[in-house]
């Protein structure tokens, strides 16, 4: 009979517990805000400068927020391309700056549902900008690559650019055109009573409640022993790297500044994890520079990266088109970067496997 009425307690308590936790998610998702594809917040079409054009099969979509930002504000600009089928888009270059504004991140995400009815073949990329002064801000005109591959088409496998005009963005201040002082502080308020926290309190105790209800379901359960999360090593993350992108065949498809973008990454990310160096965020120069005042690797190491580095960017910068053999060269090369091992070993480079 004691038997039967531990089991049935335990059943309630489980029920109880599982219950408040119910509770409790549905309230903290009752209060996130409304937000669209990858945590992106709609914002007000009223409140956002927007510019549009079109070229051929290829829509060109340039949307700022907010259209009078302060100088304390961070900008969001969004590109967004449409085209036809068999158009192949290049994403824009990017930099350190757009226009007058410095960039403070940068990412593709998932257009707007319903934007593919016109031209299904659509991207999205994202810029978060800082205004660096008040006035007037210039970004100036923003071109888009793209190949137009259609079997009717005049121009096939030919770049051809759409671009949008230039976007004049007045950036203001809070205090304007005055100097702040300590002598136009205002004097102090009077004392304000304290509100009532009864609300409050309530919701502290609901929470209590909800948290021991669920300590206690935890308790009750079986402890499931902890494994050791495997670390891939650096050299395992970029040869994983490496073959997704060889997947991708990009240089028979024309996008040799995508492809090499992406290699020269890889190679840089590897390079950061064994040696601590900020090889993705340094210019070649910087980093060529850096790397051989710390003496990190061999002299004939350092030359052949430095060879690797600076073919890369003739194709980037400027627009070199390489043939198959320097593509090959240029993957064999990343493969031996990547399996080559620095003169000095850097205990503290993050990603060391477990």
């Amino acid at each position: 009979m004691s038997s039967c009425c531990t089991e049935r307690k335990d059943a309630i308590h489980r029920n109880c517990a599982n219950w408040a936790l119910i509770l409790f998610l549905f309230a903290v998702v009752g209060c996130m805000p409304e937000r669209g594809s990858k945590g992106r917040v709609e914002r007000p079409v009223a409140e956002s400068i927007i510019l549009r054009s079109e070229k051929g099969p290829v829509d060109l979509q340039i949307r700022l927020w907010p259209k009078e930002p302060r100088l304390s504000d961070l900008v969001e600009l969004e590109i967004e391309v449409g085209a036809e089928a068999d158009v192949v888009v290049r994403p824009p270059a990017f930099g350190d700056a757009v226009g007058d504004f410095l960039v403070r991140d940068y990412s593709e995400r998932t257009p707007r549902k319903g934007t593919e009815k016109s031209k299904p073949n659509r991207r999205l990329f994202y810029y978060q900008l800082e205004p660096v002064f008040t006035g007037v801000h210039l970004i100036r005109s923003i071109a888009i690559e793209f190949t137009d591959n259609r079997e009717n088409s005049e121009k096939k496998t030919e770049s051809v650019w759409i671009e949008s005009e230039p976007i004049e963005v007045k950036i203001t201040s809070e205090i304007g055109d005055q100097v702040p002082s300590l002598s136009n502080l205002e004097p102090m308020v009077s004392p304000i009573a304290i509100r009532d926290l009864t609300a409050w309190w309530w919701l502290a105790g609901v929470l209590l409640i909800v948290t021991s209800c669920a300590a206690y379901f935890l308790r009750s359960r079986s402890k499931v022993k902890a494994t050791d999360v495997y670390q891939p090593t650096p050299e395992e993350i970029a040869h994983s790297q490496l073959a997704s992108l060889l997947a991708e065949d990009l240089p028979s498809q024309g996008m040799f500044k995508d492809f090499y973008l992406r290699l020269t990454g890889i190679v840089r990310h590897y390079i950061e994890g064994i040696t601590s160096l900020r090889a993705p965020e340094q210019t070649t120069e910087e980093f060529l520079r850096e790397m051989g005042q710390k003496e990190i690797f061999s002299n004939e190491q350092s030359k052949g990266l430095k060879e690797f580095l600076e073919a890369a960017d003739m194709v980037k910068y400027a627009a070199q088109r390489p043939d198959a053999s320097q593509v090959e060269s240029s993957i064999h090369r990343a493969k031996e970067f990547i399996d080559m091992k620095p003169l000095v070993a850097d205990t503290n480079a993050a990603g060391k496997g477990t």
